[in-house]
């Protein structure tokens, strides 16, 4: 798991990855506010399907990101992956040849 994290922070992001990323964040500003979809700011637990762990993160912009708070990077693999995602979905991602597997437990959003 931590190497997900790590990885936000040296990841060189390919063009059409980014392109990507973009239009999944714009299709999830315009459609109607669903209060279980993840969205940048996006407060989300995650539980790890094959440890049983849940882990708790905020879904950041580079640059906004923080440690303390266990921000997970929109240009990570795992956080590129959450963007439109909602409760019960599950995540499948391969990094450095491990697979990740989780669940969505909860999203916590601001906006009402």
């Amino acid at each position: 798991m931590l190497s997900l994290i790590k990885n936000s922070l040296s990841m060189a992001i390919k063009p059409h990855t980014l392109e990507n990323l973009l239009n999944k964040i714009d299709r999830t500003e315009k459609e109607y506010f669903d209060s279980n979809m993840i969205y940048v700011d996006s407060i989300i637990t995650l539980k790890d399907l094959v440890s049983s762990q849940n882990h708790c993160y905020k879904l950041s912009i580079p640059g906004y990101t923080s440690t303390t708070s266990r921000s997970l990077s929109i240009l990570s693999p795992l956080g590129s992956e959450l963007i439109g995602r909602k409760v019960g979905d599950e995540i499948h991602i391969k990094e450095n040849g491990k697979l990740y597997w989780f669940r969505i437990i909860s999203v916590k959003n601001k906006r009402h």
